[in-house]
């Protein structure tokens, strides 16, 4: 197995280092504009998944999907990607107003997590449909992560992660590195990929679709749902955390190079990423107090996340859950708008539920989440995702309460 985590987690070679709250966070995706509308689809546990017309026809297993509201006044555009990064960061850096405020330029980095960017440029021009050329510049995610930054007053180092669908966390981490060694003050991190025929046909090639909407971790289940997303989450270093804020306590990677679409079947890549996690957060398994999983809603990843939390956490597994039946599979945004779930799970002390599940498949975690409970506190939780290729990532978040 090949270890992608990078060199020796760079907390482990500083004393004390400063932390890194999540400073702001912004979303669009299928429950609305902003994180209000994230926050109430989470509380209530409802499903945004519908079926598309943009997806009928035999040339597609499934048009139920997770489509996010249009921006630009419903006008037909030719670039969604950008539309949905750039009102996610503008988003986020509201929140963010107060630490970004006296930062250089030069001291803020933005990472861009996507696998397709802006995918909408080539299917333009394979019909010859009018596609401008910044539509068609934005086709390539390096070029699509520039412009956002120079738009966004980010004048640091720009990076570009397109690592399937584990994309969003590994951006995370990323960001976080920047920020750990010195390269920034503050990191801009947003996650985007948009609906497209491209993605559809080639998932329905794979048989991945479940036409009915994906069911996470239920015995029924039998594909995934693809969805749309915009999510931003901007990262800081600060002296000290402050009270109420979330940081960012540790993360891991992993490859297992199992097969280039299927999950390594007994989960051990994945178990790997959560050991170097817990490791570098200096935690033991039972401190962690929720898990929210990838759960696609695939027979294969689903078994395989379960017998990762079982080698990790054995019989004593944390509350789990998986929101992917409520906004769909959001590929390079996943990660980034998963986590933002997990922040407000931690600010509002509630465990989310699963939506869409109706009957736990055999194997799934005896402490799988239906429904969405209150809690006394959460301040651990475990964030995890996969992808194709064999990737894995877990990141561990910490909520300071003083």
């Amino acid at each position: 197995m090949q270890d992608i985590s990078s060199l020796a987690p760079i907390c482990l070679c500083m004393p004390n280092p400063p932390p890194i709250i999540i400073a702001g966070c912004g979303a669009v995706t299928a429950a609305g504009i902003g994180i209000d509308r994230l926050r109430a689809a989470l509380q209530a546990n409802i499903t945004a998944l519908r079926p598309s017309e943009k997806f009928l026809g035999p040339r597609f297993q499934s048009n139920v999907v997770g489509a996010a509201p249009p921006l630009n006044n419903g006008e037909d555009h030719d670039d969604p990607a950008w539309s949905l990064a750039s009102e996610a960061l503008c988003q986020a850096r509201r929140e963010a107003s107060e630490h970004l405020r006296d930062l250089d330029a030069k001291r803020i980095a933005l990472v861009l997590s996507t696998t397709k960017a802006n995918i909408e440029a080539l299917e333009r021009i394979m019909a010859g449909r009018p596609c401008s050329d910044r539509a068609r510049r934005h086709l390539q995610g390096d070029l699509l992560a520039a412009d956002l930054a120079l738009d966004h007053g980010a004048r640091g180092p720009v990076q570009c992660v397109s690592l399937a669908c584990v994309s969003g966390l590994i951006a995370l981490q990323q960001g976080a590195r920047l920020i750990q060694r010195g390269a920034a003050d503050a990191a801009l991190v947003v996650g985007v990929d948009h609906l497209s025929a491209f993605v559809m046909a080639g998932f329905s090639s794979l048989k991945a679709l479940d036409p009915r909407g994906c069911r996470p971790f239920d015995r029924d289940r039998s594909g995934l749902s693809p969805g749309e997303a915009g999510a931003a989450i901007i990262l800081a270093r600060t002296a000290k955390a402050p009270t109420e804020s979330i940081t960012i306590r540790g993360w891991g990677s992993t490859n297992d190079a199992n097969h280039m679409t299927g999950p390594s079947r007994d989960g051990s890549g994945l178990a790997s990423a959560i050991r170097i996690a817990l490791k570098m957060a200096q935690l033991e398994p039972e401190q962690i107090g929720y898990i929210n999983a990838h759960g696609t809603g695939t027979p294969y990843n689903d078994a395989m996340e379960s017998m990762a939390l079982l080698d990790v956490f054995g019989n004593d597994c944390p509350p789990v859950s998986g929101s992917k039946g409520m906004l769909g599979h959001t590929l390079g945004a996943a990660g980034v708008v998963e986590t933002i779930l997990c922040c407000l799970a931690m600010s509002e002390s509630f465990l989310p539920g699963t939506p869409r599940l109706s009957a736990p498949a055999d194997g799934s975690p005896a402490s799988l989440l239906r429904e969405p409970r209150q809690i006394g506190k959460l301040d651990h939780v475990l964030k995890l995702n996969t992808g194709f290729g064999g990737a894995n990532g877990a990141l561990v978040l910490e909520k300071v309460d003083e």
